[in-house]
């Protein structure tokens, strides 16, 4: 079966690298403000949809549209076992800091360049390939499979997953799956994600006439800017302060005067909300300068999260910082800034390990948020995701992952949340090899060719087992 599964997709790579490349091409940011009834997200991720059919069509697979909002196709028996496999073909906006252009699919240095390229629109093909080929050993070997896989394309996946709230209006989802939208070997635990937004307004004696930055929740924020008004006589001490910030722990501080005001720019380093240890947060970093040199009295919110939380991820300054064996520590992101006029919001993106539930971190975390803000939305609350280590899925997956790598497989957690959530025994898997760096939502988002190729290999022998209903599944 091995052999089959290389054989068909050495002679598909080159076709598949293509399509790759020209779903990477298309700029699927969610666009509310262009939403159309034929384009619920935006022309640009209707495009990138429609174009993922077109790729299903090719390969011989009965795509459907699911209310312009998920891409689907079933291949197997109608009296087994269906297997979701979901991916989604939306992505985060490209921010700052390219070497290469974001949505031109750049092969270099043994690299796959590109917003998407790893999350998640890389894999997404590749399940099609995958599935592809699955079909073809099934088909050469004379054996009819005795279960389904159902691909799932989704197109929320980055924002509110209202997608899959649509799609399960037609179908009921499989209660089993995989996600291509994390890690290898398994992960079998995911955390929990709490996104608040905290409503604020400032006291008439406050000098910030506004503050931005971030583009969304879950990426830690690369840029971000505040506008102080300069009180009589303190100029030079304010100037004064801010010396010497310009460089400092991985940020760049940059401080300009205009008439009266002054404008303070601060740039990070962009990484996923799930690790944003692995980033520099540029409005933590904003909040604490603008506290330094008093720019904060006046504004309770604002201050109270420079003083508790500033650059720092863990919510320990928040008392918040939970931890358990099985899923690892809380992370906490200053997501999105939005303040002007004396009034705005600051959005928080928290992820809690799997033993919590919302109710632990918010019986720590709202009082004290309560008292310093105006309101509290819930922007999203997404439960702990757990799947037994021992299931029947976890050892399929296991199998097909250690016959491509000769590796060992064992089960891992991380703080990504994926389409996984949505099923009750399913789980992510790959597409990112351990060792590696995680580059989505960052600049210069990468995947290894060789780690694509792979991943691919891997997914088809899944399949296969899925389909022919292996022993323990």
């Amino acid at each position: 079966m091995k052999d089959l599964i290389d054989l068909f997709l050495r002679e598909h790579e080159e076709d598949m690298m293509t399509a790759i490349k020209g779903a990477i091409a298309i700029p699927s940011v969610k666009d509310v403000a262009g939403a159309q009834p034929h384009a619920p997200f935006g022309y640009e991720v209707q495009r990138a949809l429609r174009y993922t059919l077109s790729v299903l069509d090719c390969m011989g697979f009965a795509g459907e549209n699911i209310d312009f909002m998920v891409g689907r196709t079933r291949y197997g028996s109608h009296t087994g076992k269906d297997y979701a496999v979901m991916t989604h073909l939306d992505v985060v906006p490209a921010g700052d800091g390219w070497t290469v252009p974001p949505f031109e699919a750049t092969i270099r240095d043994g690299r796959l360049y590109g917003r998407g390229a790893l999350d998640d629109k890389g894999p997404a093909i590749a399940t099609i390939y995958a599935l592809a080929a699955a079909r073809a050993v099934l088909q050469s070997s004379g054996v009819e499979p005795e279960n389904a896989i159902v691909l799932l394309f989704g197109t929320d996946e980055e924002s509110e997953w209202t997608d899959m709230t649509a799609y399960q209006q037609h179908y009921e989802l499989p209660s089993s799956g995989f996600s291509p939208d994390g890690d290898f070997p398994v992960v079998n635990s995911e955390k929990g994600l709490l996104g608040l937004r905290l409503h604020g307004t400032a006291q008439e004696r406050s000098t910030l006439r506004s503050a931005y930055g971030g583009v969304r929740s879950n990426v830690v924020p690369s840029h971000a800017e505040a506008v102080i008004a300069i009180p009589a006589g303190r100029s030079d001490s304010i100037r004064m302060a801010l010396t010497g910030s310009e460089e400092d722990d991985g940020f760049r501080v940059r401080v300009t005067q205009q008439f009266n005001d002054i404008v303070i720019t601060v740039d990070g380093k962009p990484t996923h909300a799930s690790t944003p240890g692995k980033g520099h947060n540029a409005i933590g970093k904003l909040l604490t300068v603008l506290d330094a040199v008093g720019a904060l009295e006046g504004v309770p919110l604002l201050q109270y999260m420079a003083r508790s939380v500033g650059t720092d991820w863990t919510g320990r300054g928040l008392g918040v910082d939970i931890h358990d064996e099985i899923s690892g520590s809380l992370t906490f992101n200053l997501g999105v800034l939005s303040w002007c006029n004396g009034t705005g919001t600051l959005d928080l993106d928290i992820r809690y390990p799997v033993t919590a539930t919302r109710e632990t971190v918010m019986a720590v975390l709202g009082p004290s948020i309560t008292a310093m803000t105006t309101g509290v939305t819930i922007l999203d609350d997404t439960p702990p995701h757990y799947v037994d280590c021992s299931s029947p899925l976890v050892a399929t997956l296991g199998r097909a992952y250690q016959d491509h790598t000769y590796r060992k497989p064992h089960c891992i957690s991380m703080g990504g949340g994926t389409y996984a959530h949505l099923i009750p025994n399913a789980v992510s898997f790959g597409p990112q090899f351990p060792g590696h760096p995680a580059t989505e939502h960052g600049p210069d988002e990468y995947i290894e060719l060789d780690d694509l190729l792979v991943a691919t290999r891997i997914y088809a022998s899944a399949m296969v087992a899925l389909l022919i209903g292996e022993p323990g599944t």
